[in-house]
């Protein structure tokens, strides 16, 4: 198992963080509050922006930090800030996630504006979520019960991002 980053670590993701925030404040020529640094993510996801209200955080994954430290601290921490800055600028609301404002605030960083990375997850703790298995025209897919209990429950509907039709529970493909 794969120990977090430590204490001294965490203070230089959070430097680079408000580094990062501060550039920004010259290439945009105005002021951006700094935000809140938490290292509480666990899964896949090395980052993550997030919204309550008018609450504002960023939040990390040490564990992926801590086996994937160098490309985190000049990936993942750019990545995030810019959907601070995208939030900030533009609103979230008016914009697509890694849309054309992300993108052009991350060349203007002089970033790759990559959307999501592809890590080697052994050693990382997981939640382990049930799976459920859905059809569409052209695959199976595997819905975890978060996606599954909005189908069911409240009525949502995916469609596959390949061939654009909706999926379906395999029970339902099959009977």
């Amino acid at each position: 198992m794969i120990e977090p980053i430590s204490d001294i670590q965490k203070t230089h993701v959070e430097a680079a963080t408000a580094s990062y925030i501060k550039l920004a404040a010259g290439l945009y020529d105005r002021k951006f509050e700094p935000i809140p640094v938490h290292f509480d993510l666990k899964g896949k996801c090395a980052g993550m922006y997030e919204v309550r209200g008018r609450s504002r955080r960023i939040r990390y994954n040490p564990w992926l930090f801590a086996k994937y430290y160098e490309e985190s601290l000049s990936n993942t921490v750019v990545h995030e800030v810019a959907h601070y800055l995208v939030d900030c600028i533009y609103g979230l609301g008016r914009v697509k996630p890694h849309g054309n404002e992300w993108k052009s605030i991350m060349l203007d960083f002089g970033a790759r504006p990559k959307a999501t990375g592809d890590y080697d997850l052994t050693g990382i703790p997981m939640r382990q979520y049930t799976k459920y298995a859905y059809k569409c025209g052209c695959r199976t897919h595997q819905l975890t019960s978060v996606r599954h209990k909005r189908i069911v429950q409240r009525g949502y509907q995916y469609r596959c991002q390949y061939c654009h039709s909706f999926i379906e529970s395999d029970l339902a493909a099959n009977g």
